[in-house]
């Protein structure tokens, strides 16, 4: 009876915790007031220190599986980031860029030359009025595969700009990679088909394929798993809300030349009004496949990708999930 009893009161307790996650994107997106103080109570703290020592977070990332052949995606902070060391002969690195560099080549070493690292490279441009349809530019933006900043970190930035680093042509939520596997994940992303970000074609796609090892430091992963959306993209045609997809133009630079490409990729609506991720990282740390620690103060969270692709792909057979209510969402109609 006690087993029943709490079983009902963790259903509940989630339900009220959807309810809210949900109530809450719909008075942000829905308020712009809202958003500009809410960002400018951002600017102004300071987030809290993580400090670890740096040899026990190498320590701690071998031992979940970032080792010498390991194919691995990486999600990284600086901005909050401070790594100690008790040897005297070793030199902490000061300031980020320095901290930034020592993260990514500690991934590099430790996954080694037989291994392949891959981190996101999401353009800057994608940050360009948040979500919003007001005020969004008209012309197509374009991304240049050399020279497009990203958005998504300094440790990613510098990444990508290694001049042993591939990175993908596809002008939206865009991968880069470093090792054998590089080509094999990154190649025809972009084609002819009007392809997804995420995809059949996309290298989110196939690091699921090959069960590769997300990790994230500094963030909490399940906030930051952009892998999430190959659940539904790879159903495409067969996902259960209409309209889902919208197609975007855009503008890349292959090999000095400018070239107009169509994509696809989610109508912002479903993303800012419908798309519940801390409901999926409560669901995934229960189901044990996202595993959440840390090493000293430092958040390091990591889950197996055909883990958190085959458990999307079963709870997303017959509903829209971790998309909720998406009934309720206006999307407004192209005029002919």
């Amino acid at each position: 009876m006690s087993g029943n009893t709490t079983s009902w009161n963790v259903k509940i307790k989630d339900g009220l915790l959807l309810a809210a996650e949900w109530s809450a994107r719909q008075v942000y997106w829905r308020s712009p007031q809202l958003r500009t103080w809410v960002k400018r109570r951002r600017k102004r703290r300071r987030p809290s220190l993580q400090v670890a020592d740096r040899q026990e977070l190498l320590k701690y990332l071998q031992s979940i599986g970032v080792v010498d052949g390991a194919l691995v995606m990486a999600h990284t902070s600086i901005a909050r980031l401070q790594l100690t060391s008790d040897n005297a002969s070793e030199q902490n690195p000061k300031g980020p860029i320095a901290l930034a560099c020592q993260v990514v080549q500690d991934l590099i070493d430790l996954a080694g030359d037989a291994g392949t690292l891959v981190m996101p490279t999401h353009a800057f441009y994608q940050n360009e009025n948040g979500l919003s349809r007001k005020g969004i530019r008209h012309d197509p933006p374009v991304y240049d595969p050399t020279s497009t900043p990203c958005g998504v970190g300094l440790a990613n930035e510098i990444f990508w700009r290694r001049k042993d680093v591939q990175r993908s042509l596809f002008p939206y939520n865009m991968l880069a990679a470093r090792g054998p596997l590089a080509d094999e994940l990154l190649r025809d992303h972009l084609n002819d088909s009007k392809p997804l970000p995420h995809g059949i074609h996309s290298g989110y796609y196939r690091f699921c394929k090959k069960n590769g090892l997300i990790i994230s430091i500094g963030v909490p992963l399940g906030r930051h798993l952009t892998l999430h959306h190959a659940g539904e993209e790879v159903r495409d045609t067969q996902w259960p809300v209409k309209d889902f997809f919208e197609e975007k133009e855009y503008v890349v630079v292959v090999e000095g030349e400018r070239k107009t490409v169509v994509v696809r990729q989610t109508r912002p609506e479903y993303l800012m009004f419908s798309s519940c991720t801390r409901k999926l990282q409560r669901d995934l740390v229960q189901a044990g496949i996202l595993h959440e620690g840390r090493v000293g103060s430092v958040r390091v969270d990591w889950a197996r990708s055909k883990e958190v692709f085959d458990f999307l792909m079963a709870r997303n057979l017959n509903s829209p999930y971790p998309f909720f209510l998406t009934s309720l969402v206006r999307v407004k109609k192209k005029r002919a």
